[in-house]
């Protein structure tokens, strides 16, 4: 029983405090009412404490002189649990039933003999006290036996084991599990890690091959900006164009840009067909002459 699931809402505005979780005693008057009242309650770790004040009454006083002698010694909550676990976490080795997760608080008896080793009472639903000693059976709790035996069953069902199987049958079916999942586990890890190191290879070879690209078209353009197939703007919008354009298909780019015309002073060699006519006539003159002499 969780002390962290205790609710004590309740109690702490009436501390009420009996004994033996009884209000009737023998059928007597006086015995029906309370003995008396806690104070101080409070939580300690795993403990919750309070002091307990005895009403003056004749029968509150002996139970109170009892408890001053030492001969009472126990006290005991009256509980009634909202929330309960039969999960191995909250189980402890030896344990029977559920563990209380959540539970709040009725009252705190005095008690002469608890109901199991805690000193511990719950109450149902229903109002009606639920004992955990041995002697009784009105124990609505599940007992955690019964759903570890079945439990026991479908895992001996599930690794094809006999009726009754020992704890070492059940360790022989499955410690090969157990290796088989180690195994798979350093097979997975070992294809994780190759397919990341080829990853690695594919980015670097990608990467390279697009500074190649990049170089060369660089190249190109600068080509054709200095042949004259291309006029560069001040704000480079044309070197830009064409390096998104070798980004988008680089060999397309490379044919269009080459199917550019070349731009430019044309060379063109010209004879002056009348100057010529006059520098030959005047050598033929000169020869005559010449002749003469």
């Amino acid at each position: 029983m969780l002390t962290s699931g205790a609710d004590l809402t309740q109690f702490r505005k009436n501390p009420i405090m009996l004994f033996n979780h009884n209000r009737p005693w023998r059928d007597t008057e006086d015995t029906i009412l309370p003995i008396g009242h806690w104070e101080n309650i409070r939580v300690e770790g795993t403990q919750i404490l309070a002091d307990a004040v005895f009403d003056a009454d004749e029968f509150s006083q002996k139970i109170a002189a009892k408890v001053e002698s030492g001969t009472l010694r126990m006290a005991s909550a009256g509980a009634r649990p909202i929330t309960t676990s039969s999960e191995t976490k909250f189980i402890k080795p030896g344990q029977r039933y559920e563990t209380v997760l959540k539970w709040k608080m009725k009252e705190a008896s005095i008690v002469d003999l608890g109901a199991n080793e805690n000193a511990l009472a719950l109450y149902d639903k229903g109002d009606k006290l639920i004992f955990l000693s041995d002697d009784q059976t009105n124990i609505p709790l599940k007992q955690i036996t019964q759903s570890i035996d079945t439990n026991m069953k479908e895992l001996e069902k599930l690794l094809k084991l006999a009726d009754g199987a020992g704890e070492q049958d059940f360790v022989n079916a499955v410690q090969p599990l157990v290796d088989e999942n180690v195994t798979l586990r350093s097979d997975l890890q070992k294809e994780k890690d190759e397919k990341t190191a080829l990853k690695v290879r594919l980015d670097a070879i990608e990467l390279k091959d697009k500074d190649a690209r990049t170089t060369e078209a660089t190249t190109l353009i600068d080509a054709a900006l200095k042949d004259g197939r291309l006029s560069e703007t001040k704000d480079q919008t044309v070197r830009a164009f064409w390096l998104k354009c070798f980004d988008g298909d680089h060999e397309g780019t490379k044919d269009a840009l080459a199917a550019l015309p070349l731009k430019g002073k044309q060379v063109v060699e010209l004879k002056d067909e009348s100057t010529g006519n006059a520098w030959e006539k005047r050598q033929q003159e000169i020869e005559k002459a010449n002749k003469k002499k």
